[in-house]
């Protein structure tokens, strides 16, 4: 795609492009994440597993909210080779904390990988690749090159899909080998992108539009930023730290198979989770121009047919996630990953319901309301962990935790942007 500035690209076709794109590389993870269940017994999958929930937290939930501000403030004027120093230093300041978090979390993390030391240091070289990986991904975004975006995402996809075979066929049977295969393919696919991306960005058409930015600094970028972020690891944790907290307590052997089996049905059933996550930056920078342009009943319509969707589905997605869903986790994890259809169907409203939420915390993301996205994923956190606590059976607790957390958030979400609806109607009037 030839740079052009935003005016020049058609929104629809561009996000069209990129869900394509994600939809592609989400299709190719879950062969991935296939390959790999196929490879590991079910214990061993289970510290995989509690591995891949972490990387989501450590990784996504830490570096997404600087994806998000560089998919927001790229489209405004501004000097972007400033904004692009800042967004390094503050990429550098967010692996910090992502590292001081896993050391304080060593204890219970430990436990989840069952003291795989192998294991723990892929995870803390996953904190520093995430770095370069969500500099790149926030660059693409931000400067509507969201079919390269896409076509970087299939990559990844392609060679995490290539390494973990290699590992298959060259008969690795621990997680440690197919941990490291993840960290290289991320790796890989995203930091040979980072100069062209940059380069690109600097020369990228002025969107004349909007509010200009200010000065920008690594100390400003990442203090705007920390409401994002709070959100964002609340989300990953609502979303990935329910399977590492079922892992970790399981009690014996016996627990811990039916954690590998949850883990792998869980990860399978949330699979438009992960094409909808990576692509919900994508829609900021047409929120931020709808919303700039005063056209918030377009954003409001948009949103009322999103839900209305969402509806439709579970309308017909959860019956067959109860009917036919354990069947097809047999024929693609293999015979030893048996699960109940109630169990699937749980996991499976949790998740439409978790991506209303995505997608309403988006609106506040573009209307510069970070507080109100930390505000939503708390509340989904704390509902979460309270049902967790109350709710016995380790496998049945995760299931219904996951459902209560996301719709309480979306319930609270809903209702901040309402009310901040009414109150600018209201100052409209007066």
């Amino acid at each position: 795609m030839s740079d052009q500035a935003p005016g020049n690209v058609g929104a629809r076709r561009l996000i069209g492009a990129a869900g394509l794109g994600v939809l592609v590389s989400g299709l190719i993870v879950n062969v991935y994440l296939a390959v790999v269940a196929r490879a590991l017994p079910p214990a061993e999958y289970a510290t995989f597993g509690s591995f891949w929930a972490l990387a989501l937290v450590l990784g996504f939930g830490a570096f997404l909210p600087l994806e998000q501000e560089l998919a927001r403030r790229l489209p405004l004027p501004g000097d972007r080779r400033a904004l692009l120093r800042a967004a390094t230093g503050a990429a550098a300041v967010l692996a910090g904390i992502a590292l001081v978090v896993l050391v304080v979390a060593l204890p219970i993390v430990s436990r989840a990988l069952e003291d795989n030391l192998s294991v723990l240091l892929a995870l803390v070289a996953l904190c520093v690749v995430s770095a370069g990986q969500f500099l790149v991904r926030g660059t693409l975004i931000g400067t509507d090159r969201l079919v390269r975006h896409a076509a970087v995402m299939v990559l990844d996809a392609v060679v995490r899909l290539g390494l973990a075979s290699a590992v298959f066929i060259l008969g690795g049977a621990d997680a440690a080998a197919f941990c490291w295969a993840l960290v290289a393919a991320i790796a890989l696919s995203h930091l040979p992108q980072l100069p062209a991306a940059w380069r690109r960005a600097v020369a990228w058409g002025r969107y004349s539009a909007g509010t200009p930015m200010g000065p920008v600094t690594t100390r400003g970028l990442t203090r705007a930023a920390l409401p994002l972020l709070v959100g964002s690891v609340c989300a990953q944790l609502l979303l990935n730290g329910l399977p590492v907290l079922v892992v970790a307590q399981a009690a014996d052997g016996q627990e811990i198979a039916a954690a590998g089996v949850f883990v792998a049905a869980f990860t399978l059933a949330k699979a438009p989770l992960s094409m909808v996550v990576p692509l919900q930056s994508a829609v900021v920078p047409t929120l931020t121009r709808l919303i700039a342009r005063g056209r918030r009943r377009e954003v409001l319509v948009l949103l009322v047919k999103g839900v209305a969707v969402l509806v439709a589905v579970a309308a017909v997605a959860v019956p067959l996630a109860w009917w036919l869903g354990p069947a097809i986790v047999s024929i693609i994890f293999g015979d030893d990953y048996a699960i109940g259809g109630l169990d699937l169907a749980l996991i499976i409203c949790g998740v439409l319901a978790h991506i209303g939420l995505v997608v309403v915390t988006q609106v506040h993301v573009a209307r510069g309301r970070h507080v109100d996205v930390a505000l939503s994923w708390m509340a989904g956190l704390a509902a979460a962990g309270l049902t967790f606590w109350l709710v016995p059976g380790v496998i049945l607790s995760g299931e219904v935790a996951f459902l209560v957390g996301s719709v309480i958030g979306a319930v609270v979400s809903c209702s901040i942007l309402a009310l901040s609806r009414r109150r600018a109607i209201r100052e409209e009037l007066s």
